[in-house]
């Protein structure tokens, strides 16, 4: 009897200990353990971004410095609307034509463009404070005196220059000498960081 009665009290005391004292120690370790999984989680994601970081980076290097300024033309970082201005009168002069009142000017989505703020995501930084490029847009226009095999050929030279471009508006109107002045506005990109 003796015996059950001390067998009976350890039992009594072993869950006394396990409802007031384990079961909140072990609602902590489980609590922990969730913590320790979402930083391991949290580490094997940063492994991964350092890897995609580090191929991206061995690419980009990868290219040819002459590749990395047809890139850098094709989309470039920075408006600079004389450089703009400057190669399409040559692109003009190089097909025997004199472009007129051409005027370069950046577009913006947001309130202003004049001090290079726009609104949404342009020029922000997101939640984790990296940078987010994002495509904005210059508008040219300018006018062409020029017969229509001649604006033809301008334009797919146009086309064919490595500066992305997008025509918007075109206008036409015949003169008396047998040419015609063309009005053409287009857009063209570059990616703001």
């Amino acid at each position: 009897m003796n015996r059950n009665i001390t067998a009976t009290i350890l039992i009594v005391i072993a869950g006394a200990i396990y409802f007031t004292y384990t079961s909140g120690v072990w609602l902590e370790a489980k609590d922990v353990k969730a913590v320790n999984d979402q930083y391991t989680s949290a580490l094997a994601n940063a492994e991964k971004l350092i890897a995609l970081r580090d191929k991206a980076n061995k690419d980009y290097n990868s290219i040819t410095p002459d590749n990395q300024e047809k890139l850098n033309k094709m989309l470039p970082n920075t408006v600079d609307n004389i450089r703009l201005i400057i190669d399409l009168n040559n692109i003009g002069t190089q097909n025997g034509l004199s472009l007129k009142n051409i005027n370069a000017s950046t577009k913006s989505s947001g309130s202003s463009a004049s001090n290079g703020q726009g609104s949404g995501t342009f020029g922000q930084k997101n939640a984790s404070n990296i940078n987010i490029p994002t495509l904005d847009t210059v508008g040219v226009s300018f006018s062409v005196t020029a017969t229509y095999q001649q604006f033809i050929t301008l334009m797919q030279a146009l086309e064919a220059n490595l500066r992305l471009m997008d025509l918007t508006h075109l206008s036409i109107s015949v003169s008396d000498t047998g040419t015609y002045n063309f009005s053409v506005q287009l857009n063209t990109y570059y990616l703001r960081q």
